[in-house]
């Protein structure tokens, strides 16, 4: 009896079978935002929250699984907001490993991250980057995150 080919439709049936069975995680994330140094009236609501040079916003990003399965290996990555620099060593999320680009999210180092630099001679020097030359910041997960599980990733930035 000769093999044959099982149809297009039946390969799909039987893939999708198998991935209900394992379970299919979704990552949702959240994101808020809120201004540290707020004034005593913007406090008490009598007046809009406005943002000047200097001050500190705290943000906070809540990811969670929210599928019904495992996910291994996740990673979030957040750019920094325009018109703001990072502040050095608030970002952090538990179990997770933080990372910092420099270079508009093409690589990742950790903090603090350096650069390049050829001086007149063409001797290349080592410097290290200033908060505001942050771009991204990348937190990539130490262990998987179950069903329903959150976790909270933070950071801090200074209007500029």
């Amino acid at each position: 009896m000769k093999p044959q080919k099982i149809s297009g439709m039946l390969a799909l049936v039987i893939t999708t079978a198998l991935l209900m069975a394992q379970g299919t995680p979704k990552l949702e994330l959240n994101i808020s935002e809120k201004k540290v140094n707020m004034t005593a009236a913007e406090r008490s609501g009598k007046t809009a929250i406005v943002y000047r040079p200097g001050d500190v916003i705290h943000y906070t990003i809540t990811a969670e699984n929210s599928g019904d399965g495992i996910m291994t290996n996740p990673v979030v990555t957040d750019p920094v907001p325009a018109g703001t620099a990072y502040l050095p060593l608030t970002a952090k999320g538990r179990d997770t490993a933080v990372s910092f680009s420099i270079n508009g999210g093409i690589s990742y180092q950790n903090w603090p991250p350096t650069y390049l630099v050829k001086d007149a001679d063409g001797k290349e020097t080592l410097r290290e980057a200033t908060p505001e030359m942050v771009t991204h910041i990348r937190w990539e997960f130490r262990k998987a995150l179950a069903p329903k599980e959150r976790k909270a990733l933070e950071f801090d930035v200074k209007v500029k």
